[in-house]
């Protein structure tokens, strides 16, 4: 398929060199920042343009890869003749393409995507349109690049979404939190790689109810004071603690 890229940024970039490893043609590149379209533009092997003026007039798909909240700035500006033109955003309802193009819709790879990856890799991919023509569109050009490719409309998408801020976004803070304990108390996070990702090989099999563990799980309390002490000039991190032992007690009926 030949593709338009609007937007040069994590997504567009990573969607790029996926597409193309894939043999589609990358027609055009757009970004607000020429550099970066230029740049991209290299290694892909195409145009940057610099001004959205400048769009290839066709394409089979256009992919508008910017923030969330330019998604509606820039589809403003835009009049595709002829294509499909998508968004890349799992919380944006497709109907804010509306007026850019007759025919559009939503590729949403459901997974944290940096400009240093090579490719996509594994990865859901959700797709909705405004019609069955550009669905099936959409879904071709999805299918080259994934092997889990789902249709999920405005609503169920903003709740993946907020499925995935939950399961991805405040796992990886926790994370975040638990490496920067573990360098101020000298001890290596890497020991504890296996740990993460053990529960993470189990939970494909078994529903995380029954692969839960810890001493908010067996009620026991004097181990969780003995954390909480650790905890004392650590507020931030503390109150985290709190919620989640409370939420684990309740949930497994030590109220």
């Amino acid at each position: 398929m030949d593709v338009v890229l609007i937007g040069a940024g994590n997504v567009g970039t990573v969607l790029g060199r996926t597409f193309k490893q894939a043999n589609h043609s990358i027609k055009a590149i757009w970004n607000r920042h020429p550099e970066k379209a230029r740049l991209l533009a290299d290694e892909l092997g195409t145009v940057a343009i610099e001004t959205l003026d400048e769009l290839p007039p066709t394409a089979d798909l256009f992919l508008l890869s910017v923030s969330d909240r330019s998604i509606s700035e820039i589809a403003h500006q835009l009049k595709i003749q002829q294509g499909v033109l998508v968004h890349a955003a799992g919380a944006v309802s497709k109907e804010v393409l509306q007026g850019a193009a007759e025919n559009h819709g939503v590729f949403w790879p459901m997974k944290m995507i940096r400009s240093h990856m090579q490719s996509l890799g594994p990865c859901a991919i959700m797709i909705d349109a405004n019609n069955e023509h550009s669905l099936q569109v959409i879904y071709e050009l999805a299918t080259t690049i994934s092997d889990q490719v789902h249709e999920a409309d405005d609503a169920k998408r903003l709740k993946m979404h907020l499925i995935a801020a939950i399961t991805s976004n405040f796992t990886n803070h926790l994370y975040h939190l638990a490496a920067d304990y573990s360098r101020e108390q000298a001890i290596d996070f890497s020991w504890f790689y296996p740990l993460i990702e053990g529960v993470m090989a189990q939970i494909k099999t078994e529903h995380p109810q029954n692969v839960q563990a810890g001493p908010a799980f067996r009620g026991d309390r004097i181990t969780i004071e003995k954390h909480r002490s650790l905890l004392a000039h650590e507020p931030s991190l503390l109150r985290i603690y709190d919620e989640m032992t409370q939420s684990i007690l309740n949930k497994f009926g030590h109220q």
